[in-house]
């Protein structure tokens, strides 16, 4: 889900948009301010009776865009204001053994919030980091949580756009789905739409050419591709009085602006309609599919949420919440010692960490230059609702409000966060913390 959006790297940009739209338009939420910001750590201690009170006699959407009061409620607490399907989480728990390495505490990074040390930064008010783990050879090596408890689910915003990544790789990799396949032929009741003749791997690469990239001002604009279906998801009412349409109607009404396949760009809706091909070749709901392939695969230690628009349609972009250890048992997936390849053939992440197939990233040099930005590092290209894709085979993906991942297959790292702030200086540090690891896993073999 996306005002609730990802943190797709021009995004960050964009979001300052809407707070100033926020904040400058007459009788809006903006006009009703909090007496006061409440530091992540009143999370970690537990909110108030009045506290809570506070928020829910007062929840607006559109709020959650300030990354405040209501965000640092909220994230934890989705079920409270939307509706949601369980997935359950089965089997074996998988062990994370502690072998801390206090060291990397230490490891230091000039941003906007100064010289500051990880553990520094992660202190910082302005970081707002509520919970960050890092893990190596499937160990944890690091673990703090500032402004949540290890036992709250977090909302992981974009970052669930690569659990519906990975299963459509899977069902391409099993030969249930052709890539080069229209998506009509999968979905035809979109045969009338401007998703007809899109192929499923241009929508699976961020490139449909689909009029709906995620934007600030389209968010906040209901008649826009990405805002009509933002309204449809209950995430945003209309401000113009316009009657609010089912979720799957919204995706129909978008409109094509460019030619498939020739340039990234970062559209919600491409993630949303992954879904319900994941549906109509399984026949069954997405949430079962997410459990059935992911989340019963991994270990583990707790159930996840996945929230739902009014018409009962999976927020598959976005509105996902786990634990944070889960999370990072998720991102094993993707290294050496947490390699399933019955879930991730090594194929599969070859293909995700293909560095050459990037005509249409090299077609976006904006992509790559927000992400420098942000990371410290041009990253060569975005596959399979990834964010990035570095020249050593590191993967990253970002969510709304400092959500992150990223991986390092060959470093055999998964470092996993959640957040709720405006400020990613956090971002910086990921690599470098990635970097204190030897480039000795070796990847998977082909299957």
């Amino acid at each position: 889900m996306e005002i609730i959006a990802p943190m797709n790297y021009a995004f960050a940009r964009w979001l300052v948009v809407i707070v100033i739209l926020i904040a400058n338009t007459p009788g809006t939420y903006a006009d009703q301010p909090d007496n006061e910001i409440w530091p992540v750590a009143v999370a970690k201690n537990g909110f108030s009776l009045s506290q809570c009170d506070t928020i829910l006699a007062d929840f607006a959407p559109i709020k959650l865009a300030l990354g405040e009061n209501q965000a640092l409620y909220t994230y934890l607490n989705m079920t409270q204001f939307f509706p949601h399907q369980q997935v359950s989480r089965t089997g074996e728990v998988k062990s994370l053994m502690k072998k801390l390495r206090p060291k990397l505490g230490k490891v230091r990074v000039v941003t906007e919030l100064g010289n500051l040390s990880f553990q520094e930064m992660i202190a910082h008010p302005k970081s707002r980091v509520q919970g960050i783990i890092v893990l190596h050879q499937g160990n944890i090596v690091f673990e703090s949580y500032p402004g949540m408890r290890a036992s709250d689910s977090h909302l992981w915003w974009s970052l669930a756009k690569v659990i519906t990544g990975l299963i459509v790789e899977q069902l391409i990799h099993e030969n249930k789905l052709d890539p080069t396949q229209k998506i009509a032929h999968y979905l035809p009741e979109f045969s009338a739409s401007a998703w007809a003749e899109i192929s499923v791997q241009n929508i699976l690469d961020m490139a449909s050419g689909i009029d709906a990239v995620d934007t600030a001002k389209d968010y906040v604009d209901p008649t826009s591709g990405i805002g009509r279906l933002i309204s449809a998801e209950g995430i945003l009412a209309s401000t113009t009085g316009q009657t609010t349409i089912a979720h799957n109607q919204a995706l129909k009404l978008m409109h094509s602006h460019a030619e498939p396949g020739l340039r990234y760009e970062y559209s919600s809706a491409n993630t949303n309609i992954l879904a319900l091909l994941i549906e109509a070749l399984s026949n069954k709901r997405y949430a079962d599919v997410v459990q059935e392939r992911v989340w019963s695969k991994i270990g583990a230690e707790a159930d996840a949420l996945l929230g739902l628009s009014p018409d009962g349609r999976a927020i598959a972009h976005g509105m996902f919440a786990s634990r944070l250890r889960d999370l990072g048992r998720f991102g094993l997936l993707y290294t050496p010692a947490g390699g399933d390849e019955a879930t991730l053939p090594g194929a599969v992440l070859n293909k995700i960490t293909d560095l050459k197939s990037n005509q249409h990233y090299q077609n976006a040099p904006e992509a790559a230059e927000n992400a420098l930005s942000k990371l410290g590092e041009r990253p060569v290209n975005a596959l399979s609702q990834w964010d990035a894709l570095f020249s050593d085979g590191d993967l990253f993906k970002s969510g709304f409000d400092g959500q992150a991942l990223y991986v390092s297959p060959s470093r055999d790292v998964v470092i996993a966060m959640f957040s709720t702030s405006k400020n990613k200086s956090a971002y910086a540090y990921l690599r470098a913390i990635a970097k204190q690891f030897p480039l000795n896993a070796a990847r998977p073999k082909s299957g």
